[in-house]
Formats: C-alpha cells, sequence, structure tokens
C-alpha cells in the first residue's frame, strides 16, 4: 500500500467509527447538552475526559478486534471479561443496541415532527424501513456508507457549533449565572463521571462494532489509525457544539433539539440543510445497531436473518412513541455504569498483557486468553 492508500483506509475506518456513535442524541445535541453542557464551564474538562477515553477505545478495539479469531463480534467481550460474565455482556449488548435502535427511530420523529410538522410515528417510520433495507446488504455496504456519512457530519457540526458560539460569545461571561436559572438533566452528580458515562455508553455497542471494523482495515496500523481518527474528531466536534450551546444555552436548554435551533438562529435555510444532517446521523448509527442484534440470531442474507431484522424494525417503531428526552436521560446512563466495569476491564487486561510480554513470557493470542 501506498501512503495515500493507507490515508484514505484510515479516515474511511474513523468515519465508519464516528459515524457508529452520532446518533439521534449526539447530532441533535440532547446527549451533548445533558451530559456536557449542563455541568456548565466544567463541562470542558468533561469532554477532555471522553476524548482521552474514546481514542484509547478505539485504537485497543482495532489492534485487538483484529487478532480474534472468531468473525463473531462478541468474542471481544469474552477476551476482555472471561467466558461467563463475557457472555452475559454480549447479550446485554444485543438487547442495548435494540434499546438504543429504538432511541434512533425516536430521533428521527422528534425531527421530523419539530421542523417540518409530521406526526413522530411517520418520522420513525421512515428511518426504520430505511435502516432495514440497509441492513438487509450486509456488513460491507453498511461500513461503506456510514464511512462517507461521519466525516460529512462532523464538517456541519464544527460550523454549526462554531457559528453559534461567534454570533454570541459575549454570553459566556453570565453563563453561571444563566445555568442557574435553567433546568437541564444530568446523567452523573459530577462532571469527572458524566466524561466517563458518555463514553461508557458507547463502549457497550461499540466493543463488537469495531471488533468486526478492523478486520476490514487493510493493515494493523491503518486499523489503530482510523480509531485514534475516529476518537479525535468525534471529541472535538463536541467541544465545538458544547460551546455553541453554553453560548445560547438560554434559548435551547429546554428544546428536544438543540443543534437545530442553533441552526435555525444562523439561519432558516441552514436549518432546512441540517436537518437531513441530523437524520443521516440518525441512519448511520441505526443501521449498525440493527446489524449488531440481527448479526448475533442469525447469519447475513438468510432467511432467519431478513426476518429478524423485520422484526426488530416492527417492535423498534411501535416502541419509539416514548418521549425522545426521557429515553436519553434513562438509558444512556445506566448503561454507562457497565460500560465503565467493561473498560476497567480492558485496562486490566492490557496491564496484564505487557506485564507477561516485559517479564518474556510468550504471548497467547486473543482467541486464546479468557481470564
Amino acid at each position: 500500500m501506498n501512503r495515500r492508500e493507507k490515508i484514505t483506509d484510515a479516515v474511511k475506518l474513523g468515519g465508519a467509527y464516528i459515524a457508529f456513535c452520532i446518533g439521534s442524541g449526539y447530532a441533535t445535541g440532547q446527549e451533548i447538552m445533558q451530559f456536557f453542557t449542563s455541568y456548565g464551564w466544567k463541562s470542558f474538562a468533561a469532554c477532555a475526559v471522553s476524548l482521552v477515553l474514546f481514542i484509547w477505545l478505539g485504537m485497543s478495539l482495532m489492534q485487538t478486534g483484529r487478532s480474534l479469531s472468531s468473525g463473531e463480534g462478541g468474542e471481544i467481550y469474552r477476551y476482555y471479561c472471561g467466558a461467563g460474565l463475557g457472555t452475559a455482556l454480549e447479550w446485554f449488548s444485543v438487547i442495548f443496541s435494540f434499546g438504543v435502535f429504538t432511541i434512533m427511530l425516536a430521533g428521527a420523529g422528534a425531527t421530523l415532527n419539530e421542523y417540518w410538522g409530521l406526526p413522530s410515528f411517520a418520522g420513525s417510520v421512515i428511518m426504520g424501513v430505511l435502516a432495514l433495507a440497509t441492513v438487509f446488504m450486509g456488513l460491507d455496504k453498511l461500513v461503506s456508507i456510514i464511512g462517507v456519512i461521519g466525516p460529512v457530519i462532523i464538517v456541519f457540526s464544527l460550523f454549526i457549533g462554531g457559528t453559534a458560539a461567534a454570533a454570541n460569545l459575549g454570553n459566556l461571561q453570565n453563563v453561571s449565572l444563566t445555568m442557574r436559572s435553567v433546568s437541564i438533566e444530568q446523567p452523573a452528580a459530577n462532571w469527572l463521571f458524566a466524561g466517563a458515562l458518555y463514553t461508557g455508553y458507547n463502549a457497550i455497542i461499540l466493543l463488537p462494532f469495531l471488533s468486526q471494523l478492523s478486520k476490514t482495515a487493510k493493515t494493523r496500523k491503518t486499523g489503530v489509525a482510523g480509531g485514534f481518527i475516529g476518537g479525535l474528531f468525534l471529541v472535538l466536534a463536541i467541544i465545538v457544539m458544547n460551546l455553541g450551546l453554553l453560548c445560547n444555552i438560554g434559548s435551547v436548554h429546554d428544546k428536544a433539539i438543540p443543534a437545530l435551533t442553533l441552526a435555525n438562529n444562523i439561519h432558516p435555510a441552514l436549518a432546512g440543510i441540517f436537518v437531513f444532517i441530523l437524520l443521516a446521523g440518525i441512519y448511520s448509527t441505526a443501521i449498525p445497531l440493527l446489524w449488531v442484534v440481527c448479526r448475533r440470531v442469525a447469519t447475513e442474507h438468510t432467511r432467519r436473518y431478513n426476518l429478524t431484522c423485520a422484526g426488530a424494525v416492527v417492535a423498534a417503531i411501535v416502541l419509539s412513541h416514548l418521549p425522545f428526552t426521557d429515553l436519553v436521560g434513562i438509558v444512556y446512563p445506566y448503561t454507562g455504569y457497565m460500560g465503565v466495569i467493561v473498560m476497567g476491564f480492558m485496562l486490566v487486561k492490557q496491564v496484564v498483557v505487557r506485564f507477561k510480554k516485559a517479564r518474556g513470557q510468550k504471548r497467547e493470542t486473543p482467541s486464546e486468553q479468557h481470564i
């Protein structure tokens, strides 16, 4: 591979990593407002925590996943957490993936309802059908699609957040006072744990996806580079959007789609464009989530797989009528605690492996190591 091919491969993988994380909560700004902006100035410290964790998580999983012998994404849990707990976490991730997929459909419904006035149920149905059609195609096609969507969404997020902040920088001098007058649900009692929880809830579903994504990398180095690029630009966009939200917190704190409000304040026409970006973000996360659920039950391109996909979409559409903001506030934080525990297992495993290597012991392959 020449240098250009390596860079292209790394960027595509990083884009897929980003796109998987940018769902309805991220793209709409709702989860950024809850996990970060709600802590005022301390939100930037929370962003720093997430930045370190997302980069470490991406690089670690892209390296380890490539070495796993099985084609099943759930093997990564057994490698880090052992056979018993690993299997339990694998199934928990499947259930959680379905829950977050439901949130993606709810986010699509909320977006179309807030901007175009369409019934929320209609938006959920449209997104469910699009996700179903894509997942029928399989993982390879899925990665090709979301690898392009991710960078596009990051560019728009940077533009919207940066422009909204630049236009209202003067509001920052009163941000502490303004924060005391608004009510925003917080996932944790302090900013430190909020930053860790944000990465943690993503980790639960990232483990099986990134371990499979790593196998599509042309080399181990481009895979690891993709993990670094994905984690870096994902959180850089969060930082900029967080700044934009802080500068406009008085007008967005009670909005289900705060990012859309920022876009509309810049220019109504921009909001019309950004609504499609929001939907693309929801779509880019919904399809791999649905794939994780269906792939655990059946092999791609089989009748059982197709029926599982269809059944999961119908069930998610029915459940997506629950309030979107409440779904984000309830589902994400509690799963974040589980994700933090899993990341702890990952760190211990890495320390043990490196200690054995330093002592000159034969290094086992990931498929052989089950503590």
